[in-house]
């Protein structure tokens, strides 16, 4: 619970941090899980820090701090990329735990059709550096979206955010399913 506490304080410093660009903020719910993510752009940088947090009726809650650079070099270009890093904190009924995570997120405006695109994210954090009840964890997802307005788009996609408990065979599902959702730029 601890871990938890320390991930979510630092959620809140992320998302009161001044000198940003503009941002986004994406909310997406399924039947059991809800998940809430905001991201800044750090002013005349590429730079990108981001915060989440998603609740899941059953299975416990999982928050996410993140630091992310993301290609600057093409505007026009129908491809977003960003690489970086996630610091996770969880928390289950019986486990707990925090890992550093590396990866990354993209999204793709398909050239062939108006307002569509694919777009998603993956981060994995070994046992390394993985803390807690923590082996390792992976925090995945895939969703295909469509621009209600140029900074309104809505989706559906896939979620897979799961963890490797020590000494126990059977990974923890946070989330694992069919997901809905809007993201707005600002």
């Amino acid at each position: 619970m601890k871990t938890f506490k320390l991930v979510c304080s630092s959620l809140l410093l992320a998302a009161s941090m001044n000198a940003t660009a503009g941002g986004s903020l994406d909310i997406s719910l399924a039947s059991d899980s809800a998940r809430l993510e905001y991201d800044a752009t750090k002013v005349g940088s590429g730079l990108h820090i981001g915060a989440s947090i998603q609740h899941h009726e059953d299975d416990g809650q999982l928050g996410a701090l993140g630091l992310h650079v993301v290609d600057v070099r093409e505007p026009n270009s129908p491809l977003y990329l960003g690489v970086g890093g996630r610091v996770f904190g969880y928390v289950t009924d019986d486990y707990d735990g925090a890992a550093l995570g590396l990866g990354g997120f993209f999204r793709y405006n398909i050239p062939q059709t108006q307002g569509i695109s694919l777009a998603g994210y993956v981060y994995y954090a070994p046992s390394v550096v993985s803390f807690g009840d923590t082996d390792s964890l992976l925090d995945s997802d895939i969703r295909i979206q469509y621009a209600l307005l140029p900074t309104a788009r809505i989706y559906a996609g896939f979620r897979n955010s799961k963890v490797n408990v020590d000494q126990v065979k059977k990974d923890i599902m946070l989330e694992h399913g069919l997901h809905f959702g809007l993201k707005v730029d600002f």
